[in-house]
């Protein structure tokens, strides 16, 4: 048995917890065959393989499964071993996205358990569109980051997936009528638009926007003053918020929305709180 390079390791953790070697290579910044190649070396050195490809993703065996805490914990003492010869530096920044739409009525209790996962670090947090957030990320400038998304992202762990639902002015009354809908919505980069968007084209339904803004509070505030009907996820939409009423015409349902995780290496910590929380 050779020794165990952290090289293998990195990329076996990466691949562990993306389920493919391309999205593996991006995270660990490697190229395919270096992982693949670092994946088998591994392999090689413990005598056992510990990945195998189904039709749809890689997956881990169960001696891969065994192997990846002692994986992790060995990248973790190497980080605290070279951590303890370093001369102290100040607080570790760590820079966090989160989408306007994930969960904003728990938004103190989520911003204590990030704290609670990185108590020595100093958290700046960026409450922001998904659009504008992935724009951080892709420049690097984001570790962790709660984006939604109408695709799969690259790279990213589905977080939590939420039901779309059309929402009015509590005391509308029956004024929508069969006519075009007024819309309430934010702009162009937004998932959610662009599926409430495509789900009324498919039910033929005649719609207008009204206002286009660029933050969901700015949504919210519309809709409260009986500007329109907004699509929001459902854990996004205020109480006294409600249903288009009935006599308003058929309401094609929009789908649902996807929360991606992405985060840097290191954070799989977070990573693992935040999947806890938001079930």
């Amino acid at each position: 048995m050779t020794d165990i390079d952290p090289l293998w390791l990195r990329s076996f953790v990466a691949v562990a917890q993306s389920g493919s070697v391309t999205r593996a290579a991006e995270r660990v910044h490697r190229t395919q065959s270096a992982v693949s190649t670092h994946l088998q070396q591994l392999e090689a050195s413990v005598g056992a393989r510990l990945a195998e490809r189904s039709t749809r993703r890689l997956a881990l065996t169960e001696a891969g499964e065994r192997f990846l805490p002692h994986a992790q914990r060995l990248l973790a003492l190497q980080d605290e071993a070279r951590a303890a010869v370093q001369p102290a530096a100040g607080p570790v920044v760590r820079r966090i996205g989160l989408s306007e739409y994930f969960m904003p009525d728990r938004l103190p209790e989520l911003l204590a358990l990030l704290q609670a996962q990185a108590p020595d670090a100093r958290l700046e947090v960026l409450w922001a569109s998904s659009a504008a957030l992935q724009q951080l990320w892709a420049a690097g400038e984001m570790d962790l980051a709660i984006v939604t998304s109408d695709a799969p992202l690259a790279g990213a762990r589905l977080l939590r997936r939420e039901p779309l639902t059309w929402v009015v002015a509590a005391d509308a009354g029956a004024t929508l009528g069969d006519g075009p809908v007024p819309l309430v919505l934010l702009g162009p980069d937004c998932p959610v638009r662009r599926m409430a968007l495509a789900a009324l084209a498919r039910a033929g339904r005649p719609h207008h926007l009204r206002l286009s803004c660029t933050g969901s509070h700015g949504a919210v505030a519309a809709i409260r003053a009986g500007w329109g009907v907004a699509c929001l996820n459902q854990s996004a939409i205020p109480a006294d918020l409600a249903a288009p009423p009935r006599g308003s015409g058929r309401w094609p349902a929009p789908g649902r929305l996807s929360f991606y995780l992405l985060a840097r290496q290191g954070l799989q910590g977070m990573e693992r709180a935040l999947q806890g929380w938001a079930v």
